[in-house]
């Protein structure tokens, strides 16, 4: 992707989900309007918030058509969605990586703590403290629930999809997946986004490292867990999963787990605070600062966000 050059003005809000009331209160230190705009709005040159999961397929074709030369900044950290590469030949897309780590990492640890207090030891449950916790993924809410869960006693190991190797948090020190323990963690805790990259990267082998009787959490998509290795683990024990996306063909799936209680499904809450924050303004405006303004007027009338200068994680694979 190139640099663009555009009005800083206005933020041009497209979906529900861009909430821009609340995303123009907590803009309000910045020079910027907030505006909603209907999808498939002719935009040049201009600055775009995209809630693309609000959007049917066909009007985020029709919105990749007409946006040109624009930044557009995804509410979501996933970016595979319909049309997204097709607006990235010809705009600057960018997407919240790290905005939603601190609430994804308090969705774990609520539903880990409500998980153990269903089965009390003493009736002093100790969800944390010297038990093995199995991360899988290192991007921003992967360091941030390893760093939890670490401060709160947890054995920690983070397991890194790239390289496919494992390591306890906090240490240099890599092995290779297959040589890590089997049912050696009491937690795992999903923290892949939904990209093609890393389907089905929670396999057989991976859930063999998880308890039997263990609990498994994925605040985010459900695709970097293989559906049928899932199963298997469920059949095979006595363990709980506690997820936040799935679709409708695999909650259906999931159906007589659930019926069992071993299976809770939320309705796609991990991302957002309880005061209905939504939360991405923040990456936006981290992005927003990389940009330089043209000062040849008075008004500042343009701006330059150039991807060379945005930290890596913000910009789509």
């Amino acid at each position: 992707m190139r640099a663009v050059t555009v009005d800083p003005s206005t933020l041009y809000c497209m979906g529900t989900s861009t909430d821009p009331v609340t995303v123009a209160g907590a803009l309000r230190a910045h020079p910027v309007r907030v505006e909603p705009v209907a999808p498939g709005t002719p935009l040049g040159h201009r600055m775009v918030a995209l809630a693309a999961h609000d959007l049917t397929d066909e009007e985020l074709a029709e919105t990749s058509a007409m946006t040109r030369g624009s930044w557009v900044h995804l509410v979501s950290s996933g970016p595979n969605y319909p049309h997204i590469p097709t607006l990235a030949r010809n705009n600057l897309v960018t997407r919240s990586a790290r905005a939603y780590a601190p609430s994804l990492s308090e969705y774990v640890i609520t539903q880990h703590v409500l998980h153990c207090a269903e089965d009390p030891i003493d009736d002093a449950p100790k969800p944390f403290h010297r038990r093995n916790a199995l991360v899988v993924g290192y991007g921003a809410f992967g360091r941030t629930i390893a760093e939890t869960l670490t401060g709160l006693g947890a054995r920690v190991t983070v397991v890194r999809p790239r390289c496919r190797t494992a390591h306890p948090f906090g240490s240099v020190a890599a092995t290779p997946l297959e040589h890590l323990p089997n049912r050696f963690a009491h937690l795992m805790v999903v923290a892949l986004p939904g990209i093609p990259e890393v389907v089905n990267f929670v396999d057989d082998a991976l859930l063999r490292r998880l308890r039997l009787d263990g609990h498994l959490i994925n605040p985010a998509r459900s695709s970097p867990v293989d559906c049928d290795a899932l199963l298997r683990w469920l059949a095979d024990g006595t363990g709980r999963l506690t997820s936040d996306v799935e679709t409708d063909d695999r909650a259906e799936l999931l159906r007589p787990w659930i019926d069992k209680g071993r299976v809770t499904l939320t309705p796609h809450t991990a991302w957002r605070p309880w005061d209905g924050d939504p939360l991405y303004h923040r990456d936006w405006a981290a992005i927003y600062a990389t940009g330089t303004f043209d000062r040849s007027t008075m008004r500042q009338q343009s701006l330059r966000i150039d991807p060379q200068q945005i930290a890596v994680d913000y910009l789509i694979p």
